[in-house]
């Protein structure tokens, strides 16, 4: 695919994303789509066949999975909070960059069945990601013995909560990124370090 073709893509992507949340999935045709990408409805079409392909297109630019597996297997340095830090970073970028995303998956769940099978593809891979992480940490002395999916479960709802107070309760979230995470994790860290 060229890279106009990307661009093209992608600037359909968006206008799906901003459509499908502001009216939902079922009221949204491949006009509006066209219309609001400054697009023809023809060139939609060629991107994408259906407006079911254009939602399974936006819904996969949430996975936060190969950002992720590349930071534990190319990044990480075996310093918990250092690790740790990085990968909430990484799994918050990705979350906020998604965010219209993320909310149609949850708005289109019960009404779309490939949305919510795909949604469901994410949390168990990062639980895998993090159980092996942890498992390794503990072979190395690093942290104490334990339950890694534990760990993991509560890695992942420090990190989720966290995204989702800031997206359903912003009266809730009063500090920066920068400042949760740092407490989050040294205190993480420090309850789980041998």
């Amino acid at each position: 695919m060229t890279d106009d073709a990307l661009v093209t893509a992608d600037r359909i992507i968006l206008a799906a994303s901003e459509l499908f949340q502001e009216k939902g999935f079922h009221p949204v045709t491949m006009k509006n789509i066209a219309c609001r990408a400054n697009v023809s409805e023809m060139t939609v079409f060629r991107h994408f066949s259906s407006k079911k392909q254009v939602l399974e297109a936006v819904i996969k630019k949430i996975s936060y999975i190969p950002p992720l597996k590349e930071v534990f297997e190319d990044k990480i340095c075996w310093d918990l909070e250092t690790d740790l830090l990085l990968i909430s970073e990484t799994y918050q970028k990705i979350m906020a960059d998604n965010q219209l995303a993320f909310l149609i998956t949850l708005r289109e769940e019960k009404t779309i069945p490939e949305v919510s099978q795909f949604i469901r593809q994410g949390p168990p891979q990062f639980k895998s990601f993090l159980k092996t992480y942890f498992g390794a940490m503990q072979d190395k002395k690093q942290i104490g013995e334990g339950d890694t999916e534990s760990l993991a479960l509560a890695f992942m709802a420090i990190n989720f909560g966290y995204f989702f107070f800031k997206i359903c309760g912003h009266e809730m979230v009063g500090i920066s990124d920068e400042q949760y995470l740092k407490t989050a994790i040294e205190l993480f860290a420090k309850g789980i370090k041998t």
